[in-house]
């Protein structure tokens, strides 16, 4: 099963063009329709713009069969769940399958404003097949490829099924990301004093 996703991965890191140097989610995705819905969500939420602005990353994403669950989460949620789709350092199924545990916790873009939440909980079975977890395991989801990747830069890999944590769903909404980082504001402090907080994005870790 490892050997199917690890193939593709080497098969697009010898025929990445020069254009991808730049992080573009929207540009890599572009011609893909398997994963049009996810895209358009990523661009209207402002996860996208995010993403351009990172030094590494690894998308997670969603394919038309599958992404129904993210269509029928509220506006104001939408964000905070696809921020989770978003790992903060490059990852790829080499990588992944090279660390010295078959199990990790690696840091998403939730981070910047939860750590607790902000974790995927990634392992490997015996039979090479990997998955991904989000907080509390209220959903899981298959490693099932690479989609596109620049080799310590980017990739952007398909999983199974949407990682929405019920916890997340109930926080407030982040705001977009701006030039000096990431601030979330909750409905209680906007109602009472319009306070915001601000942090800034971790190092992701893994053993």
């Amino acid at each position: 099963m490892a050997l199917r996703i690890i193939l593709p991965l080497l098969l697009l890191a010898a025929a990445t063009p020069a254009s991808l140097a730049a992080i573009d989610v929207v540009q890599m995705l572009a011609g893909k329709p398997q994963y049009s819905t996810f895209l358009r969500l990523l661009r209207e939420t402002k996860v996208a713009e995010d993403v351009s602005r990172m030094k590494t990353a690894s998308v997670l994403v969603v394919p038309e069969r599958a992404v129904k669950p993210l269509l029928s989460i509220p506006a104001d949620k939408l964000r905070t769940v696809l921020l989770h789709h978003v790992l903060t350092k490059y990852f790829d199924p080499i990588q992944l399958a090279e660390m010295k545990t078959n199990v990790a916790k690696l840091q998403s873009l939730l981070s910047v404003t939860d750590k607790n939440l902000g974790t995927i909980n990634y392992s490997m079975e015996k039979d090479g097949q990997m998955y991904l977890r989000s907080p509390g395991a209220d959903s899981e989801a298959k490693l099932i490829k690479v989609v596109a990747a620049r080799p310590f830069s980017i990739s952007i890999m398909e999983i199974s099924a949407p990682l929405v944590c019920k916890e997340i769903l109930a926080q407030g909404r982040p705001k977009a990301k701006g030039r000096g980082g990431v601030k979330m504001m909750s409905a209680d402090s906007e109602a009472a004093a319009g306070s915001s907080v601000q942090a800034s994005a971790p190092a992701a870790t893994a053993p």
